[in-house]
């Protein structure tokens, strides 16, 4: 498979060096707008260096939103005729970007995290229902190369997407930045606290895993009554204050991705 990235940051470049060590693609040309003098001279080019007749089968678009058009319209006929376009530029419409891209090949929108970085990522994915299924299998191994691949079938799903998962590994960070805060308040040293907090989360996203996992009986295996976890557990449940707090916030990172697409 021939790729082109447009944009070759940390999200852009974890996904094409996943592909490569995976034998999944066999060559890259990378363009990355935000290129400076003393970067990597010899690994990245110029869109307009591109040999304009050079046929790609995937293009991946990982640039800033608000360059996400230019950079679809810089590309040739030749270079779209048997590609798929995907994009990973958050906010950007499936319209804006076929129509940026002249119709000229199908656009699939990618909603990855972070954790794609350490090959344990959770991709979002969206196409129209004229999409080929041959390609839509071939990008799924692709995102399955990082983590888990979900598509959804509307478009305005992504932005809920986006509020849990794609937003998500912050809250569970600022979770565990909290729970090792209060380690310390408890007179625990900083490291351990930290290491406790990182590998408790670990240790429980790894049970969340497993086969027919149900977070329920999960949380409930470990509550003995009256015991140590159920005092704390009370104190997150008053009045469902945790559930109404996580409900409130997600619905503020939706609200905030709406947003974003009205805006492209």
């Amino acid at each position: 498979m021939n790729v082109l990235f447009i944009g070759y940051g940390r999200m852009g470049g974890a996904l094409g060096n996943a592909w490569l060590q995976a034998g999944l693609v066999n060559h890259l040309s990378i363009v990355d707008p935000g290129l400076t003098a003393d970067a990597e001279q010899g690994r990245y080019i110029r869109l307009e260096d591109v040999p304009q007749h050079r046929a790609f089968d995937l293009i991946v678009l990982a640039v800033k939103p608000a360059y996400a058009t230019a950079a679809l319209a810089g590309l040739t006929d030749h270079q779209c005729q048997q590609a798929t376009v995907v994009s990973v530029a958050a906010g950007v419409t499936e319209r804006t970007l076929s129509n940026a891209v002249g119709q000229r090949c199908p656009v699939v929108r990618a909603m990855p995290n972070t954790p794609v970085l350490v090959g344990a990522g959770c991709t979002g994915l969206y196409a129209t229902e004229h999409f080929d299924a041959s390609r839509q299998a071939v990008i799924s191994r692709l995102f399955e190369a990082v983590g888990a691949a979900y598509w959804v079938s509307e478009e305005q799903q992504l932005d809920a997407v986006t509020a849990i998962s794609g937003s998500g590994p912050a809250y569970y960070h600022l979770f565990s930045e909290a729970l090792a805060e209060a380690g310390i308040k408890l007179g625990l040293d900083p490291e351990l606290a930290r290491s406790l907090a990182a590998q408790t989360a670990f240790g429980a996203a790894t049970l969340q895993h497993q086969p027919h996992a149900n977070f329920t009986d999960l949380r409930v295996a470990v509550t003995s009554p009256n015991g140590t976890t159920a005092a704390a557990i009370d104190v997150f449940e008053t009045q469902g204050q945790l559930r109404a707090l996580v409900e409130a916030a997600t619905g503020a990172a939706h609200r905030r991705s709406v947003e974003l697409s009205n805006e492209s």
